[in-house]
């Protein structure tokens, strides 16, 4: 018997307000969020606005509103209700990166400035190194929204370590353990962001490495992994 959390549907649903809050969604539905139970596989995300049910953005979105699939996609919750049109990216990460149970799908204004010329990100402060894991985030090739090539193209610029990456010309993906972590990782990829586009006023920004990171614990020393 499959069991759904209704705690879990009303974390996404928060998160789905918290999109706006943050600045990480114009409106409407651009971006989306979603998490894993690593306990029974199933992912819980924001929904694929229909006529059905019309959702004018996602500080409206109630847990009744939030979908529930397999890891096939299957929809196992409310059948009227579908997942997000970017549900295949989601399922691929997923799959590529099991650790992972949470993902935050921004369309943020300085990660976006990056993605709209197709730009790796440096990263050159201690706490986005620490915390999305890689000197340099990758910027994935141009592909449709809603398409399995996205979805191949994300995965590939995460790798195996990165929690966060570009997509050319539409926005970014920050992954975590769970979507705290996701969100944690999206708001410092957007102060990232704005720090490099100023520093270029001011000269060149210097990346920073592992090396120079010394043995400071990172986020999955002082965290309880999901």
């Amino acid at each position: 018997m499959i069991t759904i959390h209704q705690e879990l549907k009303e974390e996404v649903a928060r998160s789905g307000a918290l999109l706006i809050e943050k600045g990480l969604s114009p409106g409407r539905d651009f971006g989306d969020t979603s998490l894993r139970d690593p306990k029974t596989g199933l992912v819980y995300i924001l929904p694929k606005p229909t006529p059905r049910q019309p959702i004018c953005d996602w500080s409206k979105v109630t847990a009744t509103d939030v979908a529930v699939i397999s890891m096939d996609g299957e929809i196992v919750g409310d059948p009227n209700v579908l997942p997000t049109i970017e549900t295949p990216m989601h399922l691929r990460i997923y799959r590529a990166r099991p650790e992972i149970n949470g993902i935050v799908h921004s369309h943020g204004e300085w990660s976006s400035i990056f993605a709209c010329v197709r730009q790796n990100l440096p990263a050159v402060t201690l706490d986005a190194l620490e915390t999305i894991g890689v000197e340099e985030i990758r910027c994935a090739a141009y592909a449709q929204i809603a398409s399995e090539e996205l979805g191949v193209g994300v995965v590939e610029a995460l790798g195996e370590r990165s929690k966060a990456a570009l997509m050319a010309n539409h926005g970014a993906v920050c992954i975590g353990v769970n979507l705290d972590e996701a969100f944690l990782v999206a708001t410092l990829l957007e102060k990232l962001s704005m720090q490099v586009v100023l520093g270029k006023i001011l000269g060149e920004p210097v990346g920073i490495t592992w090396k120079d990171f010394g043995d400071a614990p990172t986020y999955e020393d002082m965290v309880p992994q999901a």
